[in-house]
């Protein structure tokens, strides 16, 4: 059986292709920032440094959107 949890006060990245998730987690910038990785697709981010990862995702060329 399947179950979920449900966390509060966490980010993620999730990114439609695992190769993505593979060059992020392999960014020596982005890695401090970086916490496990929940899937194949989705990693967790500090949560305070998220404007930081988001900055940097723009300088390697993906477009992130944040919601919040």
């Amino acid at each position: 059986m399947h179950q979920s949890k449900l966390h509060s006060g966490v980010a993620l990245i999730e990114v439609s292709d695992p190769l993505i998730l593979t060059e992020i987690e392999s960014d020596s910038a982005l890695q401090p920032f970086l916490g496990a990785r929940l899937s194949d697709n989705c990693i967790a981010v500090e949560p305070q440094s998220i404007h930081d990862v988001v900055r940097r995702l723009q300088a390697l060329g993906h477009l992130p959107r944040v919601h919040e």
